[in-house]
Parts: structure tokens; sequence; C-alpha cells
């Protein structure tokens, strides 16, 4: 009762976690407090700045020494030249020329020197657009748009916090796709599209979210020493330069996570760097933030159901612990983003609220339980004491009930001392509770307590061996309550030594006849059959060696029949016919000597059943062997296989029938008996054994079927072997799986 109610808690409280934990990952409600633990770990992502990236700013200095912004486009023209006299890998120029200058001359005079230079240019993007466009792209003048390089967008999302976490590596409009001005940069500078990229052009999805470096990271000059020429050509050679406004009041600038407010250029420049060295961060799908979500408090309370309360405490801890470190090293070593508040808070709610509802229902069902035992056993509950609250009294009560226990469990012991055999009744778990002395002897000579409980986890399958070699065969029974659930188990422990010592006797006799047996007979067959057996009488050999053969048989044929009855049934799915053509190559030799033909059936369809291979090719052997040896020279023997319904059920019936005298009417009693039809041979053939019958005839049986003997029309003799087939579907499904 304890345990259902236990159990309709935990799953109230299970679902009760599963709701709070995916309702605050779906909905987002959890996001602030995510994006504050993002923004705190992100730095720690970001890639070491590049030492390819060179920044030229526009900085307060700058504006100082050569005047007041704007500047005329001869200034930037100038800059261009400079720099591209040094040979750098790449020039971005993070200024938007969406206007025309002051003169048409200063607008040629800049896009000769980015003629000459392959400069990128940034794209002006105007929200919303026009005619009901979410945006419009607003590209350079003419003349700039005509000489630069590359255009590239530089738009940066603002999330509702107004943090900028993720850029767009490209925007897209109806039949056209904006790379980004750092994208084309790489590509400048490469090659190649980067990596990045392309995942995100297989996605679909072109937002990534950028590690950034905190602000400073990446070297820099001023343009005015650019400018004047103080730069040396050899610090700017070979060096990818982002060429963009510092100073305060100029241009764009951007709250980024982690990294605070940073200048458009160097929100570019943290871009670059992290396709450079390909490090971004990706959010996890929905399905894994999900699952993170719900599974730390799944876990912890599966651990509820085994750990006693201190250690539930503790597992807790580590799981809050573990909850929380795990999306961080993530986020640090793959670059995974999972947020982990919304599973924080399912543990937070998970664990005070299993402890409630865990003493509500251990307190209600301890009261029922001792006021049921108390009007069926007689005893009376004790009644309440000053100072005790209702706990204490159920607890008192309790107290009582267990002595009374006591007393019932010693009248149980006193009863089971009277069984012969070992006796050991445990708990569901295993833990002992009452053994009687023969039990008590057998653990106190080494049998070990832990091994009677893993009798109790399945069926077993193999005898209890203890050291001093005696066998037990465990017999395990439930121990039922008043109310006929189990409460236990009774293990009996019946020792069968004597059996197993006579199965070992058994096992050597085989043994015996197997080789001790055999090899006199196959010793008397090579020398027959050596130079010294020439000088033998050819009658005699004939003769000697036809005993020989038939010695070998017989032991060959009862081990085989032995072994058949003394193991289990193992079947496998397999085709008659090829255990017929197995066991028609086997007799062939045999066959060939007698001038006697095996005819088998036509190559048609397979005639499945589950059956054991070897023996059934084996029972065919004997079969076919008696056919050839009963058969006179230049005979046929007919094989066929044929399919009949019986009583709706398929059956595959294999006959083989010979030329040769038949059974003899009185023999048929004992045909498929030991040693049931025994012929004595003539010189140079192989003698019947007597158990090649009976061998078949529990082949036959073994598989569900029957070994039958008709007379043949011919006058000889008719053995069919009728299997059950397997069934079509069974045998579809096996294949599918």
């Amino acid at each position: 009762m304890i345990q259902r109610r236990l159990l309709f808690e935990w799953c109230a409280i299970a679902l009760l976690a599963l709701a709070v934990s995916c309702g605050l990952a779906v909905v987002g409600a959890t996001s602030r407090l995510d994006n504050a633990i993002y923004d705190g770990l992100v730095p720690l992502r970001a890639a070491a700045p590049s030492p390819r990236i060179l920044i030229v700013a526009i900085d307060d200095t700058s504006i100082a020494a050569i005047g007041r912004w704007p500047w005329g486009r001869d200034v930037h023209a100038r800059a261009i030249e400079r720099i591209a006299a040094a040979r750098p890998a790449a020039i971005a120029y993070d200024v938007i020329f969406t206007e025309n200058g002051r003169s048409a001359r200063e607008d040629a005079l800049l896009a000769a020197a980015m003629r000459r230079s392959s400069v990128a240019l940034p794209l002006l993007i105007d929200a919303p657009g026009a005619n009901g466009n979410a945006f419009d792209v607003v590209p350079p003048i003419p003349p700039l748009r005509a000489t630069a390089a590359a255009l590239g967008h530089v738009a940066l999302p603002h999330e509702p916090d107004g943090s900028a976490r993720a850029a767009l590596l490209a925007i897209e409009q109806p039949g056209r796709l904006w790379p980004h001005l750092a994208e084309q940069i790489f590509r400048r500078s490469t090659g190649a599209a980067s990596p990045a990229f392309r995942r995100a052009a297989e996605r679909g999805d072109f937002r990534v979210l950028i590690p950034y470096a905190p602000p400073g990271s990446f070297r820099t000059v001023a343009f005015k020493d650019v400018l004047s020429g103080e730069v040396p050509e050899e610090f700017l050679r070979g060096h990818i330069i982002l060429v963009g406004a510092t100073a305060g009041g100029l241009g764009d600038r951007h709250f980024v996570a982690g990294a605070g407010s940073l200048p458009g250029v160097e929100v570019q420049a943290n871009l670059l760097n992290a396709l450079l060295a390909d490090r971004f961060v990706q959010v996890a799908p929905l399905g894994w933030r999900l699952l993170f979500a719900a599974l730390p408090g799944l876990a912890l309370l599966l651990l509820f159901l085994r750990l006693r309360p201190s250690r539930a405490l503790l597992a807790s801890l580590a799981i809050f612990g573990i909850t929380a470190a795990l999306p961080a090293l993530l986020l640090i070593l793959a670059g995974i983003w999972v947020p982990p508040v919304s599973a924080l808070l399912a543990l937070l709610i998970v664990y005070p609220l299993w402890g409630w509802r865990r003493l509500h229902a251990i307190h209600r069902a301890m009261s029922d339980e001792l006021f049921r035992f108390a009007s069926e056993s007689g005893v009376p509950l004790t009644t309440a004491r000053a100072g005790l609250d209702p706990a204490g009294h159920s607890a008192l009560a309790l107290s009582t009930s267990i002595a009374r226990l006591r007393d019932i469990k010693q009248f149980v012991s006193d009863t089971i001392e009277g069984v012969s055999d070992p006796l050991i009744v445990t708990t569901l778990s295993g833990e002992m509770l009452l053994a009687n002395r023969r039990a008590q002897s057998l653990i106190d000579g080494g049998l070990d307590p832990s091994t009677i409980a893993g009798l109790l986890q399945e069926p077993a399958q193999e005898d209890l061996i203890l050291p001093d070699g005696r066998s037990f065969s465990p017999r395990t029974t439930p121990l039922t309550g008043a109310l006929r659930e189990q409460r236990g188990w009774i293990v009996l422990l019946v020792e069968i030594s004597a059996i197993r010592a006579a199965e070992r006797d058994r096992e050597e006799a085989i043994e015996f006849l197997s080789h001790d047996m055999r090899s006199p007979q196959a010793a008397i067959i090579s020398l027959l059959e050596s130079e010294i057996g020439r000088s033998v009488p050819a009658d005699l050999a004939a003769r000697l060696a036809g005993h020989a053969w038939r010695t070998l048989r017989l032991a060959d044929d009862f081990v085989q029949l032995a072994r058949l009855r003394g193991t289990d049934f193992d079947p496998e799915e397999t085709d008659l016919r090829d255990s017929l053509a197995e066991a028609g190559d086997a007799v062939w030799p045999h066959a060939a000597r007698k001038r006697v033909r095996v005819v088998a059936p036509e190559i048609g369809e397979s005639c499945c059943i589950m059956g054991e291979r070897q023996a059934l090719t084996r029972a065919l052997l004997n079969l076919l062997d008696n056919a050839v040896k009963f058969s006179p020279a230049d005979a046929e023997i007919r094989c066929r296989v044929e399919e009949t319904i019986d009583q709706g059920r398929r059956w595959y019936a294999l006959s083989i029938e010979d030329r040769g005298p038949g059974i003899p009417p009185e023999r048929l009693t004992r045909l498929f008996g030991r040693f049931g039809a025994v012929d004595n041979g003539g010189p140079g053939t192989i003698a019947g054994a007597g158990l090649g019958l009976s061998y078949a005839r529990a082949v036959a049986e073994r598989h569900g079927g029957f070994l039958l003997y008709s007379p043949a029309k011919s006058g000889g003799a008719r053995f069919t072997l009728r299997l059950p087939a397997l069934d079509p579907s069974s045998s579809s499904e096996r294949a599918s799986s």
C-alpha cells in the first residue's frame, strides 16, 4: 500500500518537474538569467586574437590631427594607397560611402585608389524598407561600388535586452544573398568561403553566436600614423587590415555579450577572428534543451527511490553542481550552449516537494497499517503519551507491533526446523529472515548469503555447487501475506549430489564408448588395410572388417542417441533439402561400392522447418545407409519431399524408398526400438547397428514429428520422416529483423 502511495506521489512530482522544466525551456521564461550566465562564460570560449588582424583606427587623435569629420575622400584615397603599398592580405574599409562626396573629383580619386588596392566596402542596411520590405540594402555610390573588390553588410542584430550576441553571416533578399563584410574579407584572404558560412548555408540559418574578446584585444594603429607613413610597411605587410572608426561620437558602438561596449570595427574584428579560428557558439536544439531541462530532476527522483535521506541530500547537491557545471564545460570546450536555469529551478522544486510528500505518505500509510494490524492480530495499539506528536505516537505503536512480530517470527522459525532440506526465508530483496539448522550449516560451511539473494533475481538455470562439491537444486516459492500479496521468498535447496554423480558416470560411459571402444576397432580396420592385413584370407578379412565396422557404428550411434536425449532442443531455420543433400553426399561412397544410385528430388522451393540441422542430417544418413545396405546391386533409392496439410497445419513428408526385401512382419513391433532391426551383414558390407532407426525416430519426435514405415510397392521398405513446416510469416519476420 505504502509502495503504491509513494509511487503515486513520485509520479505526480515527476510530472510537475517535467512541466516546470520543459515549460520554462519552451517559453523562454528564464532567458534573462540564462543570458546573464552566458554573458559571464562566453569570453572563456573566445579564440585568441589572430596576429593577422590589424585595426587601423579612426580614433580621437586622428580626428585632432587630420581635421574635422567627415574627411575628404582624397584623405581616404591616400590612406588606401599607403596601406596597399605594404601588400596586405586584404583590406576592409568599414566606412559608409552611400552619399556623394564634396566633389566628383574626390570620388574619382577614391575609386581609382580602390581599383588599384582591392578594397571591400560595407553596405548600409536601412530598416524598415520601402514598399513593405523588412529592410533595404543601400550600396555605396556607383563609382565606389564599381571599383570595390567586395561588398558586405555590417548589420548586427540586438536582442530584447539590448545586447548583441549573434551575427548574421549573410542576409537574404529575393534573388540575392549579401555575405557579411567579415566573411568577404575571409574569402579575400583565403580564397574560399569560411567553414562556418558553408555550415550555415547547409542548415539555412546564417545566425551565429560570437564569443567576443575584451575591448582592445586586437592590435591597433592610428589612422593618422598610417597616413603620415609613420607605420612601417613591414608592420602592415601580409595582415588583414580593418579600417574603421573608434572615436567617440563617430562610428556605431554596440553592447556585446561578455565584452561590454565595442566599436563597429572591433565587432568586425571579433567576427573575422572567429571565422579564422572557426570558433563559435551554437545553441543546442530544442529537443536537447528539453532533455537537459528534464533529465536532472528525473535523475534525482530516481535516486530518491534508492537512497536514504542523508545520501539523497548529497545526491541533490551533486546533481545540482553537475547541472550547473555541465553547460559551462560544454560552452567553453565544445561551443554548445545549453541554458541551465530551467533545470536548476526544477531541482530546487523537486527536493523539498519530495521530502514533504514522502513524509506525509509514510505517516499516513504507517497509521493505516498499524490500525489494520491491531484489528487483525488482536494486539491493541499503545495509547498516546503526553509530548508525542502524531508521528511520535505512530512510532510508539509501531514499536509495539514489531515486538509482536518478533514473537510470530520465532514461531515460524521453530516450525520450519522440521523441514529435512535446507530452507531459507528471505525478503523480496534477498535479505535473510529465517533459516533452519541445515541451511545455517551450509552458510557456516562457506555458502555466501549473497548467493541466495542472487537466486531470487532470476530463475536459477544451473545447480548451486558448494566448495566441498555438493550440488543443490534451488527451488524458490513466493512468500505471500494475508492479502495474498508477495512479501518475500521461500528458498528450498534440494540436494542432488547423487543425481549429478550418476550423470557424470553416464558421461564417462559415453566417453568410454566414444573413445575406448572405437580405438581398438579402428586399429583392427587399419591393420586389415595395411601390408600385414593382406596375408589374412580375403573372406576372413572381410568378416573381421564387417564386425569392426559394425562395432564402430554401434558405439557411434549409441553415443549420438545418448547425447541427443541429454541435450536441450536448440532449433534454427533449416532446409530439409539441404540436410538430405548432405546425407546423400555422405552415403555416396557406400552406394558407389554397391552400384546403388540415390535419386534425390529435383531442385525446387525450399522446405524450411525449425530444426537442428546436424541431427536431421544424421537421421537421414541412417535411413539412406540402411536403404543402400539392403538394396541389391544396380538398384535405385528414391527420395521424395511432399507438402501436406493436416488439420490446418502444414507438414513436410520426406520419404526414402529402397528396393530391398522390406521388413519382416515379426520385426515391425520392435522396429524403432534399440537394437530393433539388426542385420548380420555379409562380407564387405556394413552391418546394421540396431540404433539407426531408433536415432531417426528420436530426432523426429524431438522436432515434433513422426517417423513412419510402410511397405513399398516394389517390395522394399519406405520410411517417411514427417515434420512440421515453418510458418512463412515467422520466417519473413526473422529475415526482416
